[in-house]
């Protein structure tokens, strides 16, 4: 998927997807045209997948211990 962008001398372009997080991270573009609006970095909130790992403990669907397994029923 492209996005539009507009990069720091004002040039607007198509750019991947995927290429995003990293283009951010560089400092290589100003804004991007989000699904309604232009996003401007540093001022909008912006999800990134560079942030690193979840490291908190899962809620949704906590693993089941090997003891539970073997319960009769």
């Amino acid at each position: 998927m492209l996005i539009r962008v507009r990069f720091k001398d004002g040039r607007i372009d198509l750019a991947p997807s995927g290429t995003m997080d990293e283009m951010i991270a560089m400092s290589e573009i100003e804004d991007y045209l989000g699904s309604s609006q232009w996003v401007v970095l540093g001022q909008d909130p912006v999800r990134s997948t560079l942030r690193g790992r979840y490291t908190r403990p899962l809620r949704r669907n906590p693993p089941k211990s090997s003891a539970s397994k073997n319960k009769p029923l």
